[in-house]
């Protein structure tokens, strides 16, 4: 029997906000030592700011205000998938479109984000533009996350979170849609491409992330590599991605090894996962456009102590089977790639070295010069036009395609295939 999407409205209870609160109230923010100027950050998240951001939590911080918005903002829904024996209720976001030449766009998001990164992309469901393109909109919570339910066994990687979207697309109605997607959404997208290349028939990603190239299957690639062929913005894009794996990474192999233990402090500690969060944040983005509010970093912590989970860390530890799940094969070509890299992302490699370890058949690249790991946050007026013309690359090359999306835009519902008359 299929599962029936059930609508979902955020309501946290009188006493998990008390708890909050009192943490929040109690909370002792240690001294910092004295850094060099520039240096501010070089040991986390200075003194200064945490006191900044816990004051603001303790005086102005409204979660019944930002609960409401929320609620006004998002259509939100939760359904039960069920894969390999487990069944998660997965929350997510759905949006459908008035247009009747809609396409479904399914956008997962990855560590430290959430369904909050499409807000300023839901123009993209109705556009104003009687002439642009429209979407039908998924963002899905990753298991654990949020407000979807956590699996019960190891094992629950990438590949598998990729199935579970895969089904609640089949569930909506979406045989075809195409992904966009950064972070882990970018890699989950990648093997949904891999293992659904008749339904995942396009993915535009903006974390563009990959292991070197065969020897043996690419020579000339790899050559042009070991060689250092680049241009100088190519290299300082990698530099900064050499950066971040060398030193801005301690976070995953703690959360990689004991997601456990790490859970513990954090889930326990708003503030302490208020840190935890707010110094990615910091060296994740371009610092040339405009900071995180307070707000928006305390609700992006809210929503991960609200998912009394250790998924967030635990995601980590399934992703080291990503070399054999996603970056030791290529997309096929009946998939068609598109990509956005961004100057303060942390993963970044030439079109060329894509061509033959994310995708054969890519149909749209841009390089911009602002912009960080959140692009949908930073910068959407440069994502959304990028998402657009890649949909327009797509529909330009393959008219059969084309039509299959369309017409499975139509086909979809809010309440999947078979709706009943009580949900309408």
């Amino acid at each position: 029997m299929t599962a029936v999407p059930k609508p979902f409205k955020i309501d946290v209870s009188v006493d998990t906000l008390a708890w909050v609160t009192d943490r929040v109230k109690t909370a002792r923010i240690i001294p910092d030592i004295q850094h060099p100027q520039g240096q501010e950050w070089a040991d986390g998240v200075p003194t200064t700011t945490m006191e900044e951001l816990v004051e603001y939590w303790k005086t102005s911080y409204d979660w019944r205000k930002v609960e409401e918005h929320l609620n006004a903002t998002f259509k939100m829904f939760t359904v039960d998938v069920t894969v390999e024996g487990q069944t998660i209720n997965l929350h997510y976001v759905h949006h459908r479109s008035s247009r009747a030449n809609a396409i479904p766009l399914l956008m997962p998001h990855g560590w430290p984000g959430n369904f909050l990164e499409v807000e300023k992309l839901l123009s993209l469901v109705d556009p104003e533009d009687p002439a642009q393109q429209a979407y039908h909109l998924i963002a899905p919570s990753i298991p654990g996350f949020v407000f979807s339910s956590s699996p019960q066994v190891p094992g629950f990687g990438i590949a598998r979170i990729g199935t579970v979207y895969h089904k609640l697309m089949e569930t909506l109605g979406y045989d075809q849609y195409l992904g966009q997607g950064g972070d882990f959404g970018s890699l989950i997208l990648r093997s949904m491409a891999l293992q659904y290349p008749t339904s995942c028939v396009g993915i535009h990603i903006h974390f563009v992330l990959s292991t070197p190239p065969s020897p043996f299957k690419h020579p000339l690639t790899i050559l042009w590599l070991v060689l250092r062929w680049l241009t100088p913005d190519e290299k300082k894009r990698i530099g900064r991605m050499q950066w971040w794996q060398a030193g801005e990474q301690g976070y995953s192999k703690i959360q990689g090894t004991k997601p456990q233990t790490v859970s513990y402090g954090l889930l326990d500690s708003p503030i302490g996962m208020l840190a935890w969060i707010r110094e990615k944040l910091q060296s994740l983005t371009d610092p040339n456009l405009p900071q995180w509010s307070n707000d928006d970093v305390i609700t992006w912590t809210m929503l991960y102590i609200l998912s009394g989970s250790a998924a967030h860390a635990r995601i980590y530890k399934e992703a080291q089977r990503l070399k054999d799940e996603v970056f030791n094969k290529c997309i096929g070509s009946e998939v068609d790639v598109g990509a956005s890299c961004f100057p303060y992302d942390v993963g970044f490699i030439p079109i060329w070295w894509a061509r033959v370890s994310i995708g054969k058949s890519i149909v749209f690249w841009k390089v911009h010069h602002k912009g960080g790991h959140f692009p949908s946050v930073e910068c959407p007026e440069l994502l959304g036009p990028d998402i657009l013309e890649f949909t327009k690359a797509i529909r330009s090359r393959n008219a059969t395609k084309w039509d299959l999306l369309v017409k499975s835009g139509q086909s979809g519902n809010l309440y999947g295939k078979a709706p009943s008359a009580a949900n309408l």
